[in-house]
């Protein structure tokens, strides 16, 4: 493939799926930011989702999981596909049908790079046999599935990203279920109040992805932990507090108690889970790929508007 004057390889086209979404859509903003082509994949090209990066100068092209045929189409003529699914919660083999259908897809389409999206940590049973996964059992045996799909698939390259619990949960619409008492000025959670989280900013995945893409010998077969700072619970209530301006709470409370407040929106398994175990990534991890990550403070500043909303307070603040 030439190189255009930057040394970076040249007629890149992406293909994205999840453009809708917040990975996918930091991803595709990304790309296109840096001057390459970019084809969402998209099942309503009249959505207000897919208008916007339709006015953003992004390609879209219709297709579906389930419709292998339309997935070979919108991979052709991509050097590159970016590859997300959903968590596999309302159907357990979700994630692996969709990601076999889009490596297929992708590989009878010529495409040369598939860029995988998965999560932190993916591989820690078997340094904690004594924590048992329980109802998430299956969300990690996916995740781990899919993985091995990717990197027994064929392509020339493949480069998997692990992210680690985005800096966006904080944000609308996100904190409808993930943290509703925020907007009563509480963070409520089934974590130890000393317990460190691993934090990214979606927007950071955009760019390790543009990275990976415009630099693929350097990313070949990578797999790297993505995670921009580590916060406890209380240390995210005092930073959301003080940029927004309005007190938040922490609650760090004992999973029963979580439950009882979150009803059928708990995802306290998940908080339980980050004081045993929790996502290992930490800003070393990309820095030896050349990734400098964003702290939270700075992205909270950042979206300091977004947050005063997930706060619930009206006025945006000067």
């Amino acid at each position: 493939m030439e190189k255009d004057p930057s040394g970076r390889d040249a007629d890149l086209t992406v293909m994205v799926t999840g453009a809708t979404g917040m990975q996918g859509g930091a991803v595709a903003r990304s790309l296109r930011h840096a001057g390459i082509r970019v084809v969402a994949l998209v099942r309503d090209p009249a959505s207000a989702a897919a208008r916007a990066l339709r006015a953003g100068d992004i390609s879209l092209a219709v297709g579906d999981f389930d419709a292998p045929a339309s997935l070979e189409e919108a991979c052709a003529g991509c050097t590159s596909v970016f590859s997300v699914q959903p968590a596999p919660f309302a159907d357990p083999d979700s994630e692996r049908r969709q990601a076999r259908a889009l490596i297929d897809a992708a590989r009878a389409a010529g495409v040369v790079h598939l860029v995988h999206t998965s999560v932190s940590g993916t591989g820690w049973r078997a340094h904690h046999p004594a924590v048992d996964a329980g109802e998430m059992r299956n969300y990690w045996d996916s995740k781990e599935d899919v993985e091995a799909l990717v990197r027994s698939a064929g392509f020339n390259a493949y480069t998997i990203f692990k992210p680690a619990f985005f800096m966006e949960n904080f944000l609308p619409p996100k904190t409808g279920h993930m943290f509703p008492h925020l907007a009563g000025g509480e963070l409520v959670v089934a974590t130890d109040e000393n317990t460190e989280v691993a934090l990214v900013a979606a927007g950071d995945l955009g760019c390790a992805v543009t990275a990976a893409v415009t630099d693929r010998r350097r990313f070949e077969g990578a797999e790297i932990e993505l995670g921009g700072d580590t916060r406890t619970f209380p240390e995210i209530a005092a930073t959301i507090a003080e940029v927004t301006g309005a007190p938040v709470s922490p609650r760090c409370l004992p999973r029963p108690e979580v439950d009882a407040r979150m009803g059928r929106r708990s995802w306290s398994a998940t908080q339980a889970w980050f004081d045993g175990v929790g996502y290992p990534a930490r800003p070393h991890h990309a820095a030896a790929y050349g990734l400098d990550l964003t702290g939270f403070r700075h992205w909270a500043v950042q979206h300091r508007d977004e947050l005063r909303a997930a706060r619930n307070v009206n006025s945006p603040r000067v």
